[in-house]
């Protein structure tokens, strides 16, 4: 404890010794400059009596010097040159130091008074060059006409005798006049009746007129320079101000300081050289010597204010308002008095204020004293202001007291005040700031916290909530047992309240996002129809057995509306939802209009109304209508209340048209869309469309090779998505078919059939996502093709249409990345494992096809190598050359040429014509592309089978006719017709069936794999003793 208490007492002592060495430093460089100044041409070049020889000026082109001493004084007396040039020249009344005043001075034991007129005279003699000259007077009270060698050089003001034809005038001049022989003389008339001081109180200065001039223009530099800082800073500080009232966390310091500054600007412009007076001449000197005098007890005023406002334990605000009020009534009285009548009120008043400001630097040195060690740096910044303020008001009073004739000094402790306030604004700024991050931080902690607590909560809540619903649900089906009416009903009760708690979780949480502007609007072109459509196929499924009809009346050339796709289901579904809620029985129906550039959305009932007086109200949260009508339909007041914030956050407007009883009109309106924006793409490496098209200007399908052999086929309206989703999978390595439409879709599946995944949005203009996935799923199974749905959002019902219809997995928008390239892997490696299977089938299905037909070739051959040799040796060769182009087949290539397939078919004919002879006529009829890719081994069955089991099986035999035709669409039909015995359906069942013992391997086999390829079979028209078609269509791809 002693060690701190010596500690203490050691830091206090080292502290006290700062402040008074800082002190005593800065005060003793004001009687250092005054020694300094009274030093300057001391006892080398003075006026006595009334004369200054300058024979030992030795620089005349380099310094000017002040013409101080000894003048001839004639007092009441105001004299010209001609008064000099008489034989009887005035007498003089004595003489009379400058610079100084008369008043008080006693000669011959007379006292002068500060009001009258008098005379100055000098001579200069022996001036070592001639050549022009300059003669500068900073401060002769309060009226003065200079003459030079006879001639008038300056006047301000106009001196008199008398006050009635005085004019006061008190500004720095400098006059210029060319001396030509060795003597000057300089006569200085001056009046006073308005001053409480009369005289020459500052030097006037004599010298070359370049260096005079090169000296003045300095000076008022560096006044105007002072001036121009402090009326800058008073700019910003104003600046400052105004944004911080705007953002309503006003900081009046900060517009004190600006006042404060201005007024300390106004003062330093009208003091010393008073550059402001050079820039308002059409002012009278009496309305500027107030202004300068206004100035300085306003900027005294608002220094005070400011303190207060810095610090409030630097001064009380009992003694702020006292200085306010004093030097407040001194300024109405310098406003409505003459000069002569104030002056000495303002003496009065800057020696109080003097006296305050002594006192404040004592109070902020104790308090700099004893401040804590994280204040010390501002302590000591804060006692270094108020020095600095202190030596510019003792050298401000040094100066008009003419105890000192220059203002540099003054100058620079103003300049070194505002320095360290503005400082001490910034660093309190800055801590500011620093302070606000660090709550920043604090708050973001506990808004992760906040959010983790609802997150946690919600699922909390939604985890039991759900598995109350479900094995309520499960139990009214019979889970576990029979329940009767009475547990039904029960058990009903529970799974709607699990509902309400359920959709209450969720409103709470839209309600607290929407309450702290927490919710951000994804906004892209929406087909409107789209999606009322998709809105009604999800509540037609949650009706409930309700007899009531949901219709969509939104036109089919409505336009696309710009609006965010979730927040807009989320709109429809609260009104479509509240319209089911509250109609018993009827209809509920969604239009649209344009009406200028919006569209007007109407959800209309024909449920129960809503009175007049409860139609505003209603869209106030947890606000509903009468409870005795709402009692027995679950609610929670906040749905229409966040319809309303989601509907305004579009700059929409939503209102409700309703009599009770006759239902009711919720209207809202969207902006309608005028572009599509595109997104940034990866341009040069995938060749993309230019990110600064539109969408509307993007030609589809977009095709975009992967260094991977999966196939994605990409289906969604909203450019952005299709963007993104190009950007992700083309990195990937993925090959990309990208489409915005589902007829598209469909053309593109009709086109290629080799695709890995479909990735489907829900919503698109032509037609929905679920019609698109009903007709993939009518020709490819889940597991040939799966399809992975895009939802707007996670609703149960949205999600049940999506999966009942055989899409495989959905992703909710705006989708995660990560997430949704997981589930494209997830779905491909399903698709490459059904692949792999499919193939090893189809290889298995051509095992089968050629030992089929080798078989009966051989037979063909063996029989007429009996009867015929050398045509049978032209089979063999035949059945060569079939067989080196068979062989060239790959076993796992599932596709061949259609000219390499007609080889195959024309060399089997030729060994069937030699073996039947004239009972077999074959007929071609062949259009297509010879090089188009068709699977291996799929038109010989048909050709062989013609034949065996068409025409063979009579004795007269008959014609094979075989056709290949490709339509307009590229679509390639085969036909191998015959008019041999025909078949009845029992055989035409079983040609295509699993028994081959019946009609061979042959068409059961293409059937097959046309199945797996195309998700087609072959069909047979047959009439038995007239003949047989068997034909099939396949698309057409070039070789």
């Amino acid at each position: 404890m002693r060690s701190i208490t010596a500690g203490g007492a050691s830091i206090v002592l080292r502290r006290t010794l700062l402040v008074c060495l800082v002190s005593f430093l800065a005060f003793s460089f004001i009687p250092l400059t005054m020694y300094m100044e009274s030093q300057r041409d001391a006892d080398v070049l003075q006026v006595r009596d009334g004369v200054m020889d300058l024979a030992s000026w030795t620089n005349p082109h380099t310094k000017s010097i002040r013409l101080n001493g000894d003048w001839e004084f004639y007092w009441n007396r105001l004299l010209t040159p001609e008064d000099f040039k008489t034989n009887e020249k005035p007498v003089r009344t004595a003489y009379m130091k400058v610079p100084g005043q008369w008043n008080g001075k006693r000669i011959d034991g007379q006292s002068f008074p500060a009001d009258g007129s008098a005379t100055y005279r000098m001579t200069l003699t022996h001036l070592p060059v001639s050549g022009s000259f300059a003669l500068k007077k900073m401060n002769v009270r309060f009226a003065s006409t200079i003459y030079v060698n006879g001639a008038k050089l300056l006047e301000d003001g106009k001196p008199s005798g008398d006050a009635s034809s005085y004019r006061a005038g008190n500004a720095p001049q400098i006059g210029y006049f060319t001396a030509d022989r060795s003597d000057v003389e300089i006569i200085v008339q001056v009046s006073n009746y308005d001053y409480v001081n009369a005289g020459i109180p500052v030097s006037l200065y004599f010298g070359d007129q370049a260096v005079m001039m090169q000296q003045h223009q300095k000076d008022v530099m560096r006044e105007f320079s002072l001036f121009a800082i402090l009326a800058t800073l008073s700019l910003i500080f104003f600046i400052c101000f105004a944004t911080t009232a705007i953002y309503r966390r006003t900081d009046f310091s900060l517009l004190s300081f600006a006042i404060l500054c201005l007024f300390f600007a106004l003062y330093s412009g009208l003091t010393g050289e008073r550059p402001l007076f050079l820039y308002l001449p059409g002012f009278s000197f009496e309305f500027l010597y107030k202004l300068k005098d206004i100035s300085s007890l306003t900027a005294f005023i608002m220094l005070t204010i400011f303190f207060y406002q810095l610090q409030k334990n630097i001064i009380s605000l009992k003694w702020t308002k006292a200085t306010t009020i004093v030097l407040g009534i001194l300024v109405v009285l310098i406003v409505v008095l003459p000069i002569r009548w104030y002056v000495i009120l303002y003496s009065g008043a800057t020696i109080f204020y003097q006296t305050l400001l002594f006192g404040l630097l004592a109070r902020v040195a104790v308090l700099y004293i004893r401040s804590a060690r994280a204040d010390r740096f501002k302590s000591f910044l804060l006692f270094m202001s108020i020095l600095s303020v202190n030596l510019y008001s003792i050298a401000l009073l040094l100066f008009a007291l003419s105890l000192t004739e220059n203002l540099w000094l003054g100058q620079f402790y103003i300049f070194l005040f505002n320095c360290i306030i503005v400082f001490l604004l910034v660093l309190r700024f800055f801590e500011a700031y620093h302070t606000i991050n660090q709550m920043k931080e604090q708050l973001l902690k506990l808004d992760k916290i906040k959010d983790d607590f609802l997150s946690n909560t919600s699922h909390e809540l939604r985890t039991p909530l759900n598995a109350i619903v479900n094995i309520t649900d499960t139990l009214l089906q019979g889970a576990a047992g029979a329940v009767n009416e009475k547990q039904a009903k029960n058990l009903t009760i529970v799974m709607d309240s699990g509902r309400r708690l359920t959709q209450l979780v969720n409103e709470l949480l839209d309600y607290s996002k929407m309450k702290n502007g927490d919710i951000a609007l994804h906004r892209s072109v929406i087909d409107l129809k789209t999606v009322v459509d998709s809105i009604v196929r999800i509540h037609s499924f949650l009706l409930g057995g309700k007899p009531i009809e949901l219709v969509n009346n939104v036109p089919e050339d409505m336009p696309a509306v710009h609006a965010d796709s979730n927040r807009l289901v989320q709109i429809l579904h609260n009104l479509v939802g509240n319209a089911v809620k509250f109609t018993e029985k009827g209809s509920v129906e969604i239009g649209s209009v344009v009406i200028l550039d919006k569209v007007e959305i109407r959800v209309r009932d024909t449920g129960i109304g809503i009175a007049e007086d409860m139609q505003q109200r209603i869209f106030n949260p947890f606000d509903q209508v009468d409870p005795v009508v709402t009692k027995n339909r679950n609610g929670t007041g906040l749905g229409l209340s966040i319809t309303k914030e989601l509907v305004e956050l579009h700059g929409g407007e939503i209102k409700v048209i309703s009599t009770p009883g006759n239902g009711s009109e919720f209207r809202f309106t969207l902006p309608i869309s005028r572009f599509e924006a595109a997104s940034a793409s990866l341009e040069e490496e995938l060749k993309l469309p230019h990110s600064n098209a539109t969408s509307s200007d993007i030609e589809y399908p977009i095709y975009i090779e992967g260094a991977r052999p999966e196939s994605i086929l990409v289906v969604d309206d909203d450019f952005a998505n299709l963007q993104t989703m190009m950007n992700l999978f083309a990195l990937e390595g993925y090959s990309l078919v990208v489409v915005n439409r589902g007829q598209l879709a469909l053309t593109e599946l009709e086109r290629k059939r080799d695709f890995f995944l479909v990735i489907l949005d829900v919503r698109m203009p032509d037609m929905s996502g679920y019609e698109v996935l009903r007709a993939i799923r009518a020709r490819q199974s889940s597991s040939e093709l799966p399809v992975l749905m895009l939802t707007a959002n996670n609703r149960a019902a949205e999600i049940v249409l999506s999966m009942e219809g055989g899409a495989n997995d959905f992703v909710g928008k705006p989708f995660e990345s990560e997430e949704l390239k997981a589930r494209v892997r997830s779905l491909i490696h399903l698709k490459a494992s059904v692949q792999t299977a499919r193939d090893a089938e189809i290889a298995f299905l051509r095992s089968q096809i050629k030992p089929h037909f080798l078989n009966n070739a051989l037979n063909s051959i063996a029989a007429l190598c009996i009867y015929d040799p050398a045509k049978a040796e032209e089979l063999t060769l035949q059945l060569s050359m079939y067989l080196r182009n068979s062989f060239d087949f790959k076993q796992l290539d599932s596709f061949t040429t259609l000219a390499n397939e007609m080889e195959l078919v024309q060399a089997y004919i030729i060994i069937e014509k030699a073996r039947f002879g004239d009972r077999l006529q074959v007929e071609y009829d062949v259009d297509a592309d010879r090089n188009a890719r068709i699977p291996p081994l799929i038109l010989q069955p048909l050709v062989e089978n013609a034949i065996r089991h068409g025409l063979m099986s009579t004795l007269e035999g008959g014609t094979v006719r075989i056709e290949v035709k490709q339509s307009e669409d590229d679509t390639i039909r085969f036909a191998v017709e015959d008019n041999g015995s025909g078949m009845n359906d029992k055989v035409r069942e079983e040609a295509i069936g699993m028994n081959d013992n019946q009609r061979g391997v042959g068409l059961w086999n293409i059937s097959q794999r046309l199945r797996l390829l195309y998700g087609k079979t072959i069909r047979i028209e047959s009439q038995e003793g007239i003949g047989t078609k068997v034909y099939f269509d396949i698309p057409a791809f070039p070789d």
